[in-house]
């Protein structure tokens, strides 16, 4: 039996399958959304392929026939998308394949972002009060008469 005509198989099915697969596949092209934020998309990408084959005997004539085949699949599959924004990255799993710590952790930035803006307006308002006061203070009008003035 002649193994190269099952080895030919093999090396052109796996062939193919390299020209659809390459890193684009697996890390997307960046997108820039107006604000300037990058949002990149992350895949997977699975693939197998099986081929097989034999040689047998011509009925009428002397040598051999080959039959043989081969043949796979390939999937592409969103897996995350990377975000960057300003100096902030994030992962953001698709579905819900991501555990309670990890959601808590992607929590964390817009908590803290939530905490800074509530304790800025709460100093801000502090100052404005204060500043009234004082503007309240310096417009306080004189309550002497004129005559003692002089």
């Amino acid at each position: 039996m002649d193994e190269n005509k099952v080895s030919d198989l093999f090396t052109l099915a796996s062939e193919k399958f390299k020209g659809l697969i390459d890193a684009n596949s697996v890390v997307g092209e960046p997108m820039k959304v107006s604000d300037g934020t990058v949002i990149i998309p992350i895949s997977k990408v699975s693939f197998g392929f099986g081929g097989g084959g034999n040689e047998f005997e011509k009925k009428n004539s002397a040598g051999t026939r080959f039959g043989g085949g081969a043949g796979g699949g390939a999937s592409v599959q969103a897996e995350a998308f990377l975000i960057i924004n300003n100096d902030n990255v994030r992962l953001m799993p698709m579905g819900g394949t991501s555990s309670p710590i990890d959601r808590v952790i992607d929590m964390v930035p817009g908590i803290i972002d939530k905490a800074n803006g509530f304790i800025s307006s709460m100093s801000d308002k502090k100052a404005a009060k204060k500043a009234q006061k004082q503007a309240d203070a310096s417009t306080v009008t004189d309550t002497t008469a004129p005559e003692e003035i002089l």
